[in-house]
């Protein structure tokens, strides 16, 4: 197995550098934070970077367990994209054109929970985590109607999410593995939309508008390898299910990240 070090990191490395993450405009699910502790006082933080294209996400992460079998999760995650899409305008006429937008979104959350390890060593361990966070996004959006005339607009919101996690994480020597899932309730508010963003943009922030809050279904996957105190992890987040209604708005974006964890009860250690 200690042979096996170098090939397993690098092919992490190799595997991220193929896969990244698809950002969207209204809503990106942030890298699920998997508990991997086993007594009172162990805690870990790390930070975790995902880059594709025009999309640029990073985020931090820090989880503590303050007696045996509970713990204390908060995260806080960013994002940054940019793209093309085509809209629909009605003035003087109608007409279907091209627009680009670049946009930001953030969200800080915590959450608290219980963990109880399983197996003949402990080396399973079942979580239940449950939380709540705010965020905010905005876009700018850039219109061309005529080649020397360019014409920006913003749009902006707020919004909220409550959300119930349940997860399985499993440690083997080096390796560290876990899946979950996370059930969310995204609530918007707050919006501040530019109505000449063109009528499918608009109706689609309409949506959003209506059928909030959103009841979401995300799942995720970790796989890791542990050279003490550090650990070096592949993660995948995704929205596998949603209100069908909203399904226009595209939101079963995959979210993959690289992370590196710092175990700190591990640095007494000897």
């Amino acid at each position: 197995m200690k042979h096996l070090s170098f090939p397993a990191f690098g092919l992490l490395l190799s595997t991220m550098l193929t896969i990244g993450c698809t950002a969207n405009r209204f809503y990106t699910p942030n890298t699920m934070q998997l508990p991997v502790l086993q007594e009172s006082g162990q805690g870990s933080i790390r930070g975790g970077l995902s880059i594709d294209g025009d999309n640029t996400g990073w985020e931090g992460q820090a989880i503590y367990s303050p007696v045996r079998h509970l713990g204390i999760m908060a995260s806080h995650f960013g994002v940054r994209y940019s793209g093309t899409n085509y809209n629909a305008f009605f003035s003087p006429f109608p007409v279907n054109e091209e627009f680009s937008y670049t946009g930001s979104s953030h969200l800080t959350e915590g959450g608290l929970g219980g963990y109880y390890g399983v197996g003949p060593e402990k080396e399973y361990l079942l979580s239940l985590f449950t939380g709540f966070g705010q965020g905010a996004t905005q876009n700018r959006y850039t219109t061309h109607p005529e080649p020397q005339i360019e014409e920006v607009y913003n749009s902006e919101w707020r919004y909220q999410r409550w959300f119930i996690q349940p997860a399985m994480t499993m440690q083997y020597k080096r390796l560290q593995v876990g899946t979950g899932l996370r059930f969310a309730w995204v609530s918007y508010f707050d919006g501040d939309i530019n109505s000449r963003v063109g009528f499918q943009e608009t109706e689609r922030i309409e949506l959003l508008e209506t059928g909030s809050p959103l009841f979401l279904t995300e799942m995720a996957w970790s796989i890791g390898w542990r050279i003490r105190p550090l650990v070096l992890s592949l993660n995948s987040t995704a929205v596998v299910r949603g209100k069908n209604s909203l399904r226009d708005l595209n939101l079963a974006s995959n979210y993959v990240s690289l992370t590196v964890g710092l175990n700190l009860h591990e640095l007494k250690r000897k």
